[in-house]
């Protein structure tokens, strides 16, 4: 097996702020979006399996991880991963984003569709949905008691949550989780990082998808997440679908080699020009 170099770690200058990422491997690139109240350390397991066939790109969004953004600044963060991709003159690219991350995935692919190979969803969000009860309701349940504004009592709330039942389940996972969560927390502060989402917003939009798009969900995530992918999967011409069983919101991490076997066969099934 060739031995590839290591990654090279950086950070961007973009629209003001300084985007902490890393690049590894090489071929076609590989795009990789976080989650809410996570960062690009998520994408461990899939960095090793990725890199011997493309050039992945990873990278903390505003208010994660290592990147450095000025607070209370609005920003886009579908036009963040646009100046990125310009940065190391990626001109097309496989997008996968993950809850938060898929939805900047999705605003990028309405916005910039010539620039998306392929689109890779997991356990996605839907900017614009209709708001179901369902979704927030492990936060709604702190609210009138002060546990919304007690850091710990948000922590144990998230993290006890349907969301993320199966994965706090697992010893593998559940400490990596929990620091995570710990340490992204501020950046969820109200205001202390404003996102601009596409208008029109991206649920009204979905029949404008025509790359290959894959949806990857776990039969245990919270129901809003079940319901986002049926909803891609009536409304995008070419989708696939794949269902986890026993997972949770976390595919990559609960199932990392299932979740890699599903995303490389399909990105890998597309065949794309050479870089």
């Amino acid at each position: 097996m060739t031995t590839l170099p290591p990654p090279v770690q950086g950070f961007a200058e973009v629209k003001g702020a300084r985007l902490h990422y890393e690049l590894h491997g090489d071929g076609f690139p590989v795009v990789f979006l976080h989650g809410g109240l996570l960062d690009l350390r998520m994408w461990e397991g899939q960095m090793g399996p990725f890199s011997r066939h493309f050039t992945t790109l990873r990278y903390d969004q505003r208010g994660f991880g290592r990147t450095e953004a000025p607070l209370g600044q609005p920003h886009a963060p579908h036009e963040d991963l646009l100046a990125l991709l310009d940065r190391f003159s990626m001109d097309r690219a496989h997008i996968i984003g993950h809850s938060l991350g898929g939805r900047v995935a999705l605003d990028f692919a309405l916005a910039f569709p010539e620039r998306v190979s392929c689109l890779v969803l997991v356990a996605p969000g839907i900017q614009g949905a209709p708001p179901s009860p369902e979704e927030f309701s492990w936060y709604t349940r702190l609210l009138g008691t002060g546990g919304e504004k007690d850091p710990q009592a948000l922590i144990e709330a998230w993290l006890g949550s349907d969301y993320l039942a199966a994965a706090m389940a697992l010893p593998s996972v559940a400490p990596q989780v929990r620091q995570w969560t710990v340490e992204n927390l501020p950046g969820m502060r109200p205001g202390a990082h404003l996102p601009r989402f596409l208008e029109p917003s991206a649920y009204s939009r979905l029949e404008e998808l025509l790359m290959p798009v894959l949806v990857v969900v776990g039969d245990r995530d919270n129901p809003v997440m079940l319901k986002n992918a049926e909803v891609l999967a009536r409304r995008v011409a070419a989708l696939t679908r794949v269902t986890l069983p026993g997972v949770g919101h976390l595919p990559n991490l609960e199932r990392p080699e299932d979740f890699n076997r599903a995303v490389l066969d399909f990105l890998l099934g597309h065949p794309t020009p050479a870089p």
